[in-house]
């Protein structure tokens, strides 16, 4: 217990240390949004600096210094009203920097007193003097009066209320003789007098005063429900809790103490019960409720199985953040109460509620874009490419974004027309620093609509020849057929030959030369010809016109255009097989067909299953396969006159 009375003198030397920020930041806004009408003295000492009034000139601003001026007056009284419901026991002490009520009743006597004796003697413009120091100072008090109200009613205020204490301030205002002392200020200003210096600079206190006061009603005025409480510990009615909690006699003991630091047992105790609580509901909502759900879905065994589970393991984790975040903001709420969230906290945790709505709806969209249109087969009837529906999904993401970034901006008081006229005018800037980005999707926009290649397909160009894993907004990527990642801009393959190998619906080339020997007789060669074209007419492997799908044909004549079918799908059904030449070695037969399939690895069976049965087919008739060869013919006179001359050669 002595160790916590030693703590009395520290936490209260910290408190009224403290309680002067909410007046210190009220002069410091008075004096950045009125400096020009601001003189360095205080009310009823003289005045050293005459040239005070040369500095109050009439500005002549733009319209876009009035709005930097009203952006600026908002975001200082937003600052202000943050400030009462945050602390509001700041602005209830009575010794600060702005108001000292304890001075106040001997600086009124003092005034009183000093206008009757001048008026007595007939000294007008020393009674005006005083009066403009006497309304500066019913002004403070008047101002003081206002906030400190509100900073102890404002959880109890509506708007009807707000608008009735706000009427009667304004009306008090109109009491203030303004157009007498200005007329006398006018009178003052071009005079070097002791006194007429002192009525200038009184004159232009309370024109800081009334004006700032003014500007606030009108402010408050018009937007009543910056003050709405919103707490939930009032919704919920946990105050009722708080208070029977403080009720307990061991803890009304303990509160005497927390007092100096503004807590109370009350609020400690409900704190700590919320957060378990919050931290129990995020547990059971990870893993017991997780499972049970899992279980069910996977129970029912429907169609849509696969979309709820991605969507349940998806949601999951925010979901726990969310519990606990929230958890975290009612615990606080408690902690304050009656003061309110601080305004950063506020903002924070609206971004982070914000930031998980968002990031549950992307998982919504991936989902429903991923498992129901491609691993349900939508695609297949209504001929969406893959690539246009990534670039849409993408688009449909970005949006989503750029909606949830714009509504923070405004949670955060930013002018969301000033910023995007801003942006229209940096536009031309920005278009010129991101000229290969916006080539870039642009070239993506001419692949897709051109429909050069798709995502899968196999394209060679001058410089990469692979398979298209994704068409991106800036970049494609390419497999290799070695397997590197190839990252292409889409600019480049816009501007490129491309050869798509993958735009074929039936017919992979099969293209041979077979050689037969020289010995082969020829109708041997031409009976071999015919049953090859057979085998190959009658191969089920083999595209032929009779075997194409006429589903195929039918649905391509439907497009009203005067193109060739064949070549606009790829549908070749070419079948030649003729004696194409005589060679140094061989008697050349060309084989020229297509497969039905444009798969590698049936074009290679469907090709091997040819290649045997044209090998069949030769030892049939008779014939060889030739291989290069030389024959050497000998004239027997000149082998018998070579052999004669050897032999008649005189031996050594």
């Amino acid at each position: 217990m002595k160790k916590i009375n030693l703590l009395f003198p520290f936490l209260l030397v910290t408190c009224l240390l403290a309680s002067s920020s909410f007046w210190q930041t009220f002069i410091d806004i008075q004096n950045e949004l009125y400096a020009h009408k601001i003189v360095e003295s205080k009310v009823l000492e003289p005045i050293k600096d005459s040239n005070i009034t040369k500095n109050e000139t009439k500005m002549q601003t733009s319209e876009e210094d009035v709005t930097k001026l009203i952006d600026k007056r908002v975001q200082k009284f937003n600052e202000l009203i943050a400030l009462i419901k945050e602390k509001p026991y700041e602005v209830k002490s009575r010794n600060n920097p702005y108001y000292n009520s304890s001075e106040v009743d001997s600086i009124r006597a003092k005034l009183k007193t000093r206008i009757t004796v001048n008026s007595k003697y007939g000294y007008k413009v020393a009674v005006t003097r005083d009066k403009i120091a006497l309304a500066t100072l019913q002004t403070k008090e008047h101002i003081y009066n206002f906030f400190v109200n509100l900073a102890e009613n404002w959880t109890k205020l509506d708007a009807k209320a707000i608008e009735s204490i706000i009427k009667k301030e304004r009306d008090w205002l109109k009491t203030i003789d303004i157009s007498t002392f200005k007329k006398f200020y006018e009178l003052s200003k071009n005079d070097n007098n002791q006194i007429s210096q002192q009525i200038v600079s009184n004159y232009l206190e309370l024109r800081v005063q009334v004006d700032f006061y003014q500007d606030f009603l009108d402010y408050l005025l018009s937007n009543p429900t910056l003050l709405k409480y919103r707490s939930l510990t009032a919704i919920l009615n946990l105050n009722s809790m708080i208070d029977n909690i403080n009720s307990i006699s061991s803890f009304a003991k303990i509160n005497t103490t927390l007092r100096y630091i503004h807590l109370d047992m009350g609020r400690l105790v409900l704190f700590v019960l919320i957060m378990l609580f919050a931290w129990s509901a995020s547990y059971l909502i990870y893993y017991r409720i997780y499972a049970f759900l899992k279980k069910q879905i996977i129970k029912k065994e429907d169609a849509v199985d696969d979309l709820l589970l991605a969507n349940l393991n998806g949601i999951r984790r925010p979901f726990l953040i969310l519990v606990i975040a929230f958890g975290f903001e009612l615990g606080l709420e408690v902690l304050l109460y009656p003061s309110a969230l601080p305004e950063k906290l506020i903002l924070f945790l609206y971004a982070l509620y914000l930031g998980i709505i968002v990031y549950i709806l992307l998982i919504l969209v991936d989902s429903i874009f991923t498992e129901y249109l491609f691993k349900k087969d939508e695609l297949k009837n209504r001929h969406l490419r893959q690539e246009l529906v990534n670039l849409i999904l993408s688009i449909v993401k970005v949006t989503i974004v750029i909606i949830a970034g714009f509504m923070l901006l405004v949670r955060m008081g930013v002018n969301i027309t000033g910023l995007l006229a801003s942006l229209g005018i940096g536009g031309l800037a920005v278009a010129l620093a991101a000229q290969n980005t916006l080539s870039n999707f642009f070239g993506l926009l001419k692949i897709i609509f051109d429909n050069s290649f798709s995502q899968g397909d196999w394209i060679e160009t001058k410089d990469v020849e692979g398979t298209v894993v994704e068409i991106g907004f800036i970049s494609t990527m390419i497999r290799t057929f070695d397997n590197a990642l190839i990252t292409v801009p889409n600019a480049n393959l816009a501007n490129s030959y491309i050869k798509n190998w993958s735009k074929r619906s039936v017919g992979r080339r099969i293209k041979m030369h077979i050689g037969v020997s020289y010995g082969a007789s020829r109708e041997s060669v031409m009976k071999a010809i015919d049953e090859i074209a057979a085998m190959l007419e009658s191969h089920p492997g083999i595209a032929t016109p009779k075997r194409v799908d006429k589903k195929v044909i039918v649905k391509s004549k439907r497009e009203k255009k005067l193109v060739s079918i064949e070549d606009k799908y790829g549908i070749k059904t070419t079948l030649l097989v003729y004696l194409d030449e005589f060679a140094d070695s061989s008697i050349n037969i060309l084989i020229y067909t297509f497969s039905k399939t444009v798969v590698w690895k049936e074009w290679l069976e469907i090709k091997q299953d040819v290649l045997l049965k044209i090998w069949e087919i030769l030892e049939r008739n008779n014939l060889e396969f030739a291989f290069p060869s030389q024959s050497i013919y000998f004239d027997p006179e000149n082998v018998e006159k070579s052999f004669k001359a050897i032999s008649e050669k005189p031996k050594v």
